[in-house]
């Protein structure tokens, strides 16, 4: 099962909202961006999700943008298949609801693009 469903069954279970196929069906595109059931990626919340999740008080750890940028559609298409936690992209931060990620973003200062260059230039040095 994807991580994406697992977090919404466990946020549904500790609201107590109905857990069934039905239920989740619903309330996956109302928290999650990307409503596609993905093995990996995937886990942009909506401004509900968002909510959701901070009022559930899992842990978040917001990062600021260290200058102002454009998400052009390469980037969100990166963020969508590499973030491998939560997160919500706020005007000048980011709030990811996991320490790996935010620790490495935070390594590039909070600037996604130089975070994605780095990871796909480790890519083409370590292919097989």
């Amino acid at each position: 099962m994807n991580q994406k469903v697992e977090l919404t069954k466990y946020l549904m279970q500790s609201l107590g909202i109905e857990i069934t196929e039905k239920s989740i069906r619903k309330t996956i595109p109302i928290w999650w961006k990307n409503p596609r059931k993905k093995t990996k990626g995937g886990l942009k919340l909506t401004d509900l999700g968002f909510k959701v999740l901070k009022e559930s008080n899992i842990v978040s750890y917001e990062v600021k943008f260290d200058e102002p940028f454009e998400f052009n559609n390469d980037l969100i298409v990166w963020i969508d298949n590499n973030i491998d936690c939560p997160f919500y992209i706020a005007k000048k931060s980011i709030f990811l609801f996991g320490e790996r990620s935010t620790i490495q973003l935070v390594m590039f200062s909070g600037n996604l693009h130089k975070w994605r260059n780095s990871h796909r230039r480790y890519l083409e040095n370590h292919a097989s």
